[in-house]
């Protein structure tokens, strides 16, 4: 069937569709969702897919690929836009906009207690607790937490009865905690605080100096000195505080203001924040990478709501207004301002920037859209080099968009684990990251625990094929990591190992198979550096979880029949010690300069550590036979060439 008559085929499969709101789904000739769009009438709207010219070059392109169509009818236009979003997030179609690295941003939680606290979460609940947020950086609102701590000192404990302790804590002692434990600290005292935690987060600084400016007067007038002290210091460092942020205000309530660029087929788009009328950040909304390209106004309008039904549909905060560069055709806006009611509970505003301030804050997103563009193109341009090098060097037969990396970590063949980790375009996609543990292989065998997280991978057969597999290690685990892939029937992907040198000036060797020598990178080269961070975000991310198996290990089993070793001592053990191989080899002097132990507990910790020591000694031989039971012969050199 030529072009003309698959276009004329599907165009009358469109036309033939129910005139319905609703969900329609491209796929290619593998029957893989490549496209997923919304329609407030499905024929109309599908058909316009199979014209003789198409619209713009990335719509032929898509166009050229669909072999067919699935179809989705909804009872209403907001609907469709629901479920577009859902079903976008479970196919991730290649010519979708899909926000990278969909994520929910933390924000800032006073909690709804009698005596509230401060909290960082990602899904604030209803729950009358009072919400800050969302901010861009998890570290940076950490930060601001402990500077609000100093300025307001809440309670940091999550005891639910707050006044039956006995005797306060060390941020009591410290001046860190206004001490709501106390028998002398009032509710009403203590929701003074929290009312003032409220107006400093709302941006309402002014508002909060002069309270307290009124406050310090009155407990000077009444000569209680010490109090009047308490709140000049306090109103000294909000001073300062307030004096540091930089705020540009607007017309008061909360707002998200939308700014997109694109160029060289990327899109990119920033969310500027303004609570309580002030800016308090602005938010990356980053593409991924070639799902974008130029198209008409229509097309590139959906691409731009794309990503804001990602976002909102994410779970993150809905202000009361959102600010939208350009116009907006009625029907999209009434769907879209009902959708974002449903998630907020009450009416949201769409507005379209013309003059004054909005204008102002649309200009705002779009110049930080356009410069997150820009540091973009540039990282691509590196990694496109390095992809390019690699393919060459490897003597691939493409130009490699996914790449994942395989490593194994074990402590003397205990608590074996394997991570994997994925790049693609040059960028991590951290959500595709995954862990094993090693069930089936003995301790200590690393090219059989190897061959169980391949299989196990690979048996995934939804998940995306690499263009790149690389193996931590040399021709010992590109051998086995073969031998996987015959186990499992199956023809491997494109294959590499990087086995790191530690005699210092030698480079890292990347090997192939059927190649005796490594492949011929240049010291410093954009490729062999490229595969390096691979591999050490590999190394990273299996060490991270094979100390969290260790600290489960370290912290339970024979140390909790230890009477007088609590879980905090445990746990002070750990952080010096690190595993009980370390705690066994270190003296008395030193476990009780850790956790101050009671001489019958440290008694029975020695006992237990010899105890524990023979037994290891005995599991270890064990394993190491079964190890090497289990462990094939030395693989074969790989120099068939």
């Amino acid at each position: 069937m030529n072009p003309q008559e698959r276009l004329e085929r599907l165009r009358r499969q469109a036309l033939d569709l129910p005139p319905a709101p609703g969900v329609y789904l491209m796929r290619d000739g593998a029957g893989e969702v490549i496209y997923v769009g919304k329609a407030k009438v499905l024929p109309r709207r599908v058909a316009s897919y199979f014209q003789k010219t198409p619209a713009s070059a990335r719509l032929e392109l898509l166009v050229s690929r669909i072999e067919g169509f699935d179809f989705v009818v909804t009872a209403t236009e907001k609907e469709s836009l629901i479920l577009e979003n859902r079903l976008i997030k479970k196919h991730h179609p290649r010519f979708n906009v899909i926000l990278r690295d969909d994520k929910t941003y933390p924000s800032l939680r006073l909690t709804a207690e009698e005596f509230p606290r401060l909290e960082i979460v990602r899904r604030p609940v209803r729950d009358g607790s009072a919400v800050f947020g969302p901010f861009p950086s998890a570290g940076a609102l950490r930060d601001t937490v402990r500077a609000a701590l100093r300025l307001f000192p809440l309670r940091q404990c999550r005891r639910p009865e707050i006044k039956s302790v006995v005797r306060p804590c060390l941020n009591y002692q410290m001046g860190r905690c206004l001490g709501p434990c106390r028998p002398e600290v009032t509710a009403a005292e203590y929701r003074r605080l929290t009312d003032e935690v409220r107006l400093f987060f709302r941006g309402r600084g002014g508002e909060l100096v002069g309270r307290l400016t009124a406050e310090m007067k009155a407990a000077a007038d009444s000569y209680d000195f010490e109090a009047a002290a308490r709140l000049r210091d306090r109103l000294a460092n909000i001073r300062k505080t307030l004096e540091r942020q930089v705020v540009d205000q607007a017309d008061g309530g909360d707002a998200d203001a939308f700014g997109f660029h694109r160029r060289d087929g990327l899109l990119e788009g920033a969310l500027v924040m303004i609570r309580a009328g002030a800016v308090t950040g602005c938010l990356p909304l980053e593409a991924a990478a070639g799902a974008a390209a130029a198209a008409g106004e229509t097309e590139n309008r959906e691409e731009e709501l794309s990503l804001l039904t990602q976002y909102y549909g994410g779970g993150n905060f809905v202000p009361d207004a959102v600010l939208w560069p350009g116009e907006l055709p009625d029907d999209d806006r009434a769907v879209l301002a009902d959708w974002l009611a449903s998630l907020k509970g009450r009416a949201v505003k769409i507005q379209t920037g013309r003059r004054g301030d909005k204008v102002r804050l649309i200009e705002m997103a779009q110049k930080n859209a356009a410069a997150a563009l820009d540091d973009r193109l540039n990282r691509l341009g590196r990694n496109r080099d390095g992809l390019a090098e690699i393919r060459a060097r490897l003597a691939l037969e493409k130009t490699p968009r996914r790449l994942e990396c395989f490593d194994l970590a074990h402590l003397q063949g205990r608590n074996a684990a394997a991570g994997l980790v994925v790049m693609e375009d040059g960028e991590w996609r951290k959500d595709q990251y995954r862990r094993f543990r090693i069930k089936e292989a003995a301790g200590g065998d690393d090219y059989g625990g190897l061959r169980e997280a391949l299989a196990r991978r690979f048996r995934h057969e939804d998940w995306p094929e690499p263009d790149l597999l690389l193996i931590d290690g040399g021709r010992g685990q590109l051998a086995a990591a073969l031998a996987a892939f015959d186990e499992l029937g199956r023809q491997p992907p494109p294959l590499a190992a990087i086995a790191k040198i530690r005699r210092e000036g030698e480079l890292d060797r990347i090997f192939r198979p059927g190649r005796k020598n490594p492949a011929d990178f240049k010291a410093g080269s954009a490729g062999l550096l490229l595969l390096a961070r691979l591999r050490d975000e590999a190394h990273r991310h299996v060490n991270a979880y094979h100390r969290r198996l260790e600290a489960k290990t370290f912290l339970a089993s024979p140390l909790l029949d230890i009477p007088g070793l609590g879980p905090a001592k445990r746990k002070k053990l750990l952080d010096r010690f690190g595993s009980l191989s370390r705690l066994a080899a270190a003296g008395d002097a030193e476990i009780q300069a850790a956790a101050a132990l009671r001489p019958e507990s440290l008694a029975r910790l020695r006992e237990m550590l010899a105890h524990g020591a023979a037994a290891a000694e005995n599991g270890a031989a064990a394993a190491e036979n079964g190890a090497t039971r289990n462990r094939e012969p030395a693989p074969a050199p790989l120099d068939t060439d």
